[in-house]
């Protein structure tokens, strides 16, 4: 048979016709695909349930775009918890890394908040689905084509919920913003440590909270080198977490803190540093009239406001100790005579400076460096 060349073109025109109609009709529909897909995969993962609102494709750089997340924990006890809530939560190619023969992904969240929900130590566990890992990395794989790279985070919020006789009481870090790089080394870098990442936020939208460091994902052993620092906040602030975790409430005061933290191989190497300043857990009108303490509690809080006065460095004002920190990642040994040691050096010699001493680095744990900073 036959074919002249204007019924081969014709064919030809309608062909691509139908294949443009067809990318156009796959175009519109995607983005609903994708919808019920993440929903689906929320429904049906024990522990937590949510959903999503609108989902934007952006073919021209690789990416899709999830509106409006929201996911609860769950259990028979109790009704849904939120968990987790994002306005945007954004995948696309990492083109650079791409370009070197990787294919991963980045991942960015716009306005993400994550609420913590302690509870009473004696209270049965109701759903132990939410604290298994195995429930995000799941969850994570089925939503993710390919491994995460890059992890941003602009304007987070991370909120701890303790409940107490008054109700639910939260503290809060607020205006998280995060950048973790090179998750999957995709730079090919040859050091061990080949993941950063830099965090700031706000303790009680107050305070400036500063976490920064690099580590090795890929290590079954812990390595890392962490640096962080914590502005002057107010101790009132934390008042619902000195009650539920220590045998005294506090009155006023503001607290300074710094560390350097290291592990190679499991093995830690570093300090804590923390001052306060103004220290006040004794009010008679707030601890005796209102809270109707015992005569026993009054007695100690009015003694650990006695000792704080005087171990107060007078340059200063603050109360501080510089803790060592040495052993194995899950048994770390904690001096408390060097503890001791560090507020009477402070108070009556040479006070610290609440701020990172950059003498600790991954290199030198090996030697144990932990030379006493300021």
């Amino acid at each position: 048979m036959h074919f002249s060349s204007t019924t081969f073109h014709t064919k030809y025109f309608k062909g691509v016709i139908a294949l443009i109609v067809l990318l156009i009709l796959m175009r519109i529909a995607a983005p609903y695909v994708v919808q019920y897909y993440v929903n689906y995969q929320l429904k049906h993962t024990q522990g937590v349930t949510g959903h999503v609102g609108d989902v934007d494709l952006f073919l021209y750089r690789g990416a899709y775009a999830i509106d409006d997340v929201e996911i609860y924990a769950v259990d028979a006890t109790s009704a849904p918890k939120p968990l987790l809530s994002i306005q945007t939560l954004d995948f696309s190619l990492a083109w650079s890394a791409l370009l070197k023969g990787n294919l991963v992904t980045n991942m960015a969240f716009t306005r993400p908040e994550i609420v913590i929900y302690d509870k009473d130590p004696n209270a049965s566990e109701q759903n132990k689905q939410v604290k298994d890992e195995t429930t995000w990395v799941g969850l994570a794989n089925n939503l993710v084509l390919f491994s995460i790279d890059t992890l941003t985070i602009e304007q987070g919020k991370l909120t701890l919920v303790n409940s107490t006789n008054s109700g639910e009481n939260p503290t809060f870090i607020s205006s998280i913003n995060a950048k973790i790089e090179n998750i999957t080394n995709a730079q090919n870098l040859s050091k061990t440590l080949v993941t950063t990442l830099n965090v700031e936020g706000a303790l009680m939208g107050q305070a400036a909270l500063k976490l920064n460091g690099k580590l090795d994902p890929f290590s079954k052993q812990a390595n890392f080198d962490l640096n962080a620092e914590v502005q002057r906040f107010s101790v009132k602030n934390l008042d619902t977490v000195f009650k539920v975790y220590t045998p005294f409430d506090i009155e006023a005061g503001g607290i300074d803190g710094a560390m350097e933290l290291v592990a190679k191989d499991n093995n830690l190497n570093g300090y804590v540093k923390a001052g306060v300043q103004n220290l006040s857990v004794f009010s008679w009108r707030e601890d005796i009239e209102k809270d109707d303490d015992g005569i026993f509690t009054a007695i100690f809080e009015g003694s650990v406001d006695l000792l704080s006065s005087i171990l107060e460095n007078d340059e200063s004002k603050l109360v501080a100790a510089r803790i060592p920190i040495e052993g194995q990642l899950d048994n770390a040994d904690v001096s408390t005579f060097q503890a001791v040691i560090s507020v009477l050096k402070n108070a009556f010699f040479d006070a610290f400076k609440m701020k990172v001493d950059n003498v600790i680095s991954f290199e030198d744990t090996d030697n144990k460096s932990n030379t006493e900073g300021n």
